[in-house]
């Protein structure tokens, strides 16, 4: 019996993964490029004090930026996790600088990333069951993270209290954690990296 699908052209080529990528970073550069020429023409059309065209600079940078840790950790979650709190921090408080600072970068969004961190490490290391060697120098890491607002603190540097204290409390329950039930794995994972 003779197969009807046989002998037939395919109607449509099949696109290879890779050249999908490329478009889709070149559809991306071209967007942004266009919004950075847009947001410049229209604020020579309507004047402004607030110089808006650079927070669009700025969004882009930092768009581009977390795209890049993204593509280029991201065999390694919880390490591309750390990469990403890392590149947020700098970001926001350059941002909280650059719109003459408000304070917001260290009073509530450094708080909320570290946490959020802790949060997205610990649900990826039990669904993705990762081995104890996988995360536990990143989740240690992302820790002593959110404890760093008790230096906002003691310096003052802080106008509202309750994000850095819940972020700090979360951080020492969260490594707390850690060592109570995973002490021993811990304790051995050191060992054999220390070839003990």
């Amino acid at each position: 019996m003779l197969d009807p699908d046989k002998g037939k052209e395919e109607v449509f080529p099949v696109i290879s993964p890779a050249y999908e990528r490329h478009l889709a970073i070149r559809i991306l550069v071209f967007i942004s490029f266009a919004a950075v020429v847009a947001s410049f023409a229209i604020r020579m059309i309507f004047p402004t004090d607030v110089n808006w065209p650079l927070f669009v600079v700025f969004g882009l940078v930092s768009m581009w930026l977390s795209l890049v840790v993204i593509v280029r950790k991201s065999h390694n979650i919880p390490k591309t996790i750390m990469w990403q709190v890392t590149v947020v921090t700098l970001l926001s408080i350059l941002w909280d600088w650059q719109t003459g600072w408000r304070g917001w970068s260290i009073n509530y969004l450094m708080p909320i990333i570290y946490v959020s961190a802790e949060l997205v490490m610990y649900i990826t290391a039990r669904i993705m069951k990762l081995s104890i060697r996988d995360y536990i120098t990143y989740a240690m890491l992302d820790g002593l993270f959110g404890i760093l607002p008790v230096i906002f603190i003691l310096f003052g540097w802080v106008q509202v209290l309750y994000p850095s204290v819940i972020c700090i409390a979360v951080s020492v329950i969260f490594l707390a954690g850690i060592f109570i039930f995973q002490g021993e794995d811990i304790k051995n994972e050191w060992n054999k990296r220390m070839h003990i």
